[in-house]
């Protein structure tokens, strides 16, 4: 998550909906504090991020701010731009499958039914990408949708006042063909039980 008090405005970094693209051009205009899994750290644009970012998360639902952060520092909830992504759980979830399971590559020693069947368990611990995308997003300002990327990032950086100077390039993307060739109708299914909440909240459909 990422906090501006100087122009008042939160950035819900929602797993897998291009939050890291989005991060690193306001690291670079803007002054801002990171919101990670162990507190807070302060950035300033242009100087070097040393922070190891493989023990910590920037995936912060914005209710654990609310609560803590901004009840803390007695700061209004109300004045800030709240805003994150959604993306269509279907193809959300196989980009995470290629992100994690290949280091973006296809994974080449568990197929894509077999990583469904070992996540998207009801009664196991889930890892915390596989998080229904509404959990993160509560009583916020404007949710935006990753499959509208170009439009919506130039609506909230006009929002925000940060500059673009080119198209955001999409760090982390996943190199795969469209979703649906990937799904039989139980894998389909079994997506919808899971994110059934993000699914009828967000108006999503298989093969969007």
């Amino acid at each position: 998550m990422t906090i501006s008090h100087d122009k008042k405005y939160i950035f819900i970094r929602v797993f897998k909906t291009g939050s890291m693209s989005i991060g690193r051009h306001i690291e670079n205009n803007d002054s801002r504090i990171r919101v990670t899994s162990n507190g807070l750290r302060y950035s300033k644009p242009g100087v070097p991020d040393t922070t190891d970012w493989s023990k910590e998360t920037l995936h912060i639902k914005s209710s654990w701010i609310k609560e803590n952060i901004f009840s803390e520092l007695g700061l209004n909830w109300d004045e800030y731009f709240k805003f994150g992504f959604v993306r269509n759980p279907w193809d959300r979830e196989l980009s995470n499958y290629f992100y994690n399971m290949g280091a973006r590559k296809p994974p080449k020693d568990i197929s894509f039914k077999e990583w469904l069947n070992n996540c998207l368990i009801k009664d196991g611990q889930i890892d915390a990408s596989n998080s229904p995308q509404s959990e993160y997003l509560t009583d916020v300002d404007y949710i935006a949708r990753f499959e509208n990327y170009n439009e919506e990032v130039e609506y909230i950086f006009d929002k925000i006042d940060i500059p673009i100077l080119k198209s955001l390039m999409h760090i982390n993307k996943t190199d795969h063909k469209p979703y649906w060739k990937y799904y039989d109708y139980s894998d389909a299914m079994k997506v919808y039980g899971w994110y059934k909440k993000d699914i009828e909240m967000y108006n999503y459909e298989f093969g969007d």
